[in-house]
């Protein structure tokens, strides 16, 4: 195992073995907190990690045996022109605030390793990270707004008293504000109450269809750069989400084959007492984006049932965003743009300028992990 030491920090490659230092890492950072064998998971069960021998899980910072920062480095699956590609996403990027200062040795370690691939993948920067990435001079992707958000309101009592809470303003107040808010947004927001007028089914799993569909979706948009949604990934990449009830799955189509799909993702916010769900990927095989309105209607009802606070979507495509934002009644500015990305290979760096070979998701990277 390789390391590098600098004024008596040093920087090595991680291991599965570092887990109980590096959640406790995120942890003191505010950062979310896998069990051990989910956060295992996202390595040893990853097809494309199965694809790569010696793949290097990630690298952390160490001073005096302590591990005081961490950048994990994911493989994943991409398909371009006929072709998959094997790239990566940066995952947990953390560091302690006294050794701030060595992130940059992090990054640098982290992108030696990127520059033996042909593309790499951060869709979860943060406020901190985001400035660094922009100051290494990494590309935001070229489609999509991921420096804003669209949203509904579907449980006005619990968005306000969130938001009075984050203000450290009196929750009992959050009664007559939700209730004086909802009443304006009947009058004010009419397509914010979007109606289902398509049959759409609700699965709780990923079939054999959606391997039908992947092969589809390749061949309907043989020159896009897709994040590869073979059923195994998909499995994959959601397997605890679904399994703890925190993914929606919904379908266009019928028992053997569908021609749209729609996946929504339970992202609270637990700090400020939010209740959110997230469109996290949209796929369709053809140019109908007006289905994804019943897919909406549907999610938008779901979670007022649940009590839910919001239901937000952003970053798709314009003719994908073009369809939200015309329903959406509520737009916010995010703390940071998400989304950046890095093709090493040259040949592939060039393509990757043309906008229209684009489809970003919340997907892509870890984003949805």
């Amino acid at each position: 195992m390789s390391g590098t030491s600098t004024a008596g920090t040093k920087i090595r490659e991680a291991t599965l073995g570092d887990y109980a230092q590096i959640a406790a890492l995120n942890s003191r950072n505010g950062l979310e907190v896998k069990s051990q064998q989910e956060w295992e998971h996202i390595w040893v069960n990853n097809p494309a990690y199965k694809k790569v021998p010696n793949w290097p899980i990630g690298w952390v910072a160490e001073i005096n045996s302590q591990i005081v920062g961490f950048v994990g480095c994911i493989p994943l699956s991409f398909f371009f022109k006929g072709r998959e590609i094997i790239g990566d996403s940066t995952h947990s990027l953390c560091i302690d605030p006294p050794y701030r200062g060595y992130l940059i040795l992090l990054a640098k370690r982290y992108m030696k390793h990127c520059r033996g691939l042909d593309y790499s993948v951060d869709s979860s920067a943060n406020a901190n990270s985001y400035r660094l990435l922009d100051g290494l001079k990494i590309p935001r992707v070229p489609v999509g707004d991921w420096g804003n958000s669209v949203f509904w309101i579907t449980d006005y009592v619990g968005f306000v008293g969130s938001a009075l809470g984050r203000k450290g303003l009196p929750k009992l107040l959050a009664y007559p504000v939700a209730a004086i808010l909802k009443n304006r947004d009947r009058l004010t927001k009419p397509r914010s109450r979007i109606r289902q007028s398509m049959e759409v089914s609700h699965c709780t799993e990923f079939d054999e269809r959606f391997e039908r569909f992947w092969e589809e979706l390749k061949q309907a948009n043989p020159n896009r750069f897709l994040s590869t949604r073979s059923r195994e990934m998909l499995q994959w990449h959601y397997q605890y989400a679904l399994a703890r009830g925190r993914m929606w799955i919904l379908t266009v189509g019928g028992p053997s084959r569908i021609t749209a799909y729609a996946l929504f993702h339970r992202v609270d916010s637990p700090e400020i007492n939010l209740k959110r769900v997230r469109l996290v990927d949209f796929q369709l095989l053809d140019q109908n984006t007006q289905v994804l309105i019943p897919m909406l209607a549907w999610a938008v009802r779901k979670c007022e049932e649940e009590g839910i606070h919001m239901l937000e979507a952003y970053g798709f495509r314009p003719e994908k965003q073009k369809v939200i934002d015309g329903l959406a009644p509520y737009k916010r500015q995010l703390p940071a743009w998400f989304y950046f990305y890095k093709a090493w290979n040259k040949s592939l760096e060039a393509e990757l300028r043309d906008p229209n070979v684009w489809d970003p998701s919340h997907y892509d990277g870890d984003a949805s992990l």
